[in-house]
């Protein structure tokens, strides 16, 4: 994505003292993207909200800004922040699904850092294609807000029963894809958040929209696609490496997954 903008300001763990108080009641006049890394107060659609560190918000140019350092705390506000002058970042906001003005509640307090030491870094060295590089940048960290967003938005979804596990699976479909080649049962994968095959079977549907099993077959398929595009293996021994114990099954799988057998996809890519 390519758009135009300006960068007029912008600070990384930014210091405030304890009482001062940001008040632009007319708005920034650009788009302020920032990320607390401290508990504070702020304007929002909302009202004043109490923020959180790994909080972070879009402002619009015309919001009337307005945050502080939350009451209590002996040490003022931290956050990392910039200023986008350019309708880029409404196309953005809009790409990515990232609400004005509305806390986003992230957890990571350095979630922008690296982002904004890279665009301060761009602006001072001016090297070739600076310009481009700070708006692939900026495309980075407005992708990465959005995608806290749509989690966010993804949970709101489930029963808070379901919610509690739903970084658990994360990381017990991460070690199955891992460990993709292991003879896997339900029970086994169940293990993983100590339930039984059944409820786990049901939560991994809700979440993955697959059964735990389907899900495990597209991966070892995706891992023999692999192999057949660069080894020159036998299919018998790509069709054991990716945990199929059956040369016939994984031809018919295969098939039914890929469209073609495993000798036609590997002819097919020239092998």
């Amino acid at each position: 994505m390519s758009f135009s903008f300006e960068i007029p300001l912008l600070g990384v763990d930014t210091p405030h003292h304890v009482d001062f108080v940001i008040d632009h009641t007319r708005g920034g006049g650009a788009y302020l993207l920032a990320c607390f890394s401290t508990p504070f107060f702020i304007r929002t659609m909302n009202g004043i909200e109490n923020g959180q560190p790994g909080d972070c918000i879009l402002h619009d140019p015309t919001f009337p800004q307005y945050h502080g350092t939350a009451r209590g705390e002996q040490e003022g506000f931290r956050n990392d922040w910039v200023y986008v002058e350019g309708d880029g970042m409404l196309e953005l906001a809009q790409t990515y699904g990232i609400p004005f003005n509305t806390l986003i509640r992230t957890g990571e307090k350095q979630l922008l850092a690296s982002h904004i030491r890279t665009i301060e870094s761009e602006l001072a060295l001016r090297k070739p294609f600076w310009k481009e590089r700070i708006a692939l940048v900026l495309q980075e960290a407005m992708f990465t807000i959005g995608r806290h967003q749509q989690l966010i938005v993804e949970l709101e979804q489930y029963k808070p029963s379901e919610r509690e596990y739903r970084k658990k699976f994360i990381e017990a479909r991460s070690i199955i894809h891992q460990r993709y080649a292991e003879p896997w049962d339900v029970q086994q994968m169940g293990n993983l958040v100590n339930l039984s095959a059944v409820r786990f079977s049901v939560l991994f549907q809700t979440f993955f929209q697959a059964s735990p099993k389907e899900d495990l077959i597209i991966k070892r398929i995706e891992e023999a696609k692999l192999l057949l595009h660069t080894t020159n293996d036998s299919i018998e021994r790509i069709s054991a490496a990716c945990g199929f114990n059956s040369l016939y099954y994984f031809s018919r799988i295969f098939k039914i997954k890929v469209g073609c057998s495993p000798v036609h996809y590997r002819k097919r890519l020239g092998g």
